[in-house]
């Protein structure tokens, strides 16, 4: 089944896939790419954003993700930035 296919199904079914491993089907080598890439696309510093506009951003540039993966990538990042 073809990447974004899956996707689909964890959207409309529910993602209850390991973060870890959601994260590496979204082409990200591990967790710590993952929050650089949110770093880098978040408009201001992430330590200073709340939560929700950081998984808003993550959302718009890559809307294959599924809102868990988004808000675990958030998370991440904002845990790195803190």
């Amino acid at each position: 089944m073809s990447g974004q296919l899956t996707n689909l199904k964890h959207k409309v079914l529910g993602d209850r896939r390991d973060k870890t491993a959601a994260i590496h089907e979204a082409g990200f080598e591990n967790e710590a790419s993952a929050a650089q890439w949110a770093n880098g696309i978040a408009t201001g510093p992430v330590a200073d954003m709340s939560e929700l506009a950081l998984i808003k951003q993550i959302r718009e540039t890559r809307p294959d993700l599924t809102l868990a993966t988004a808000s675990y990538i958030a998370q991440r990042a904002k845990a790195r930035a803190a």
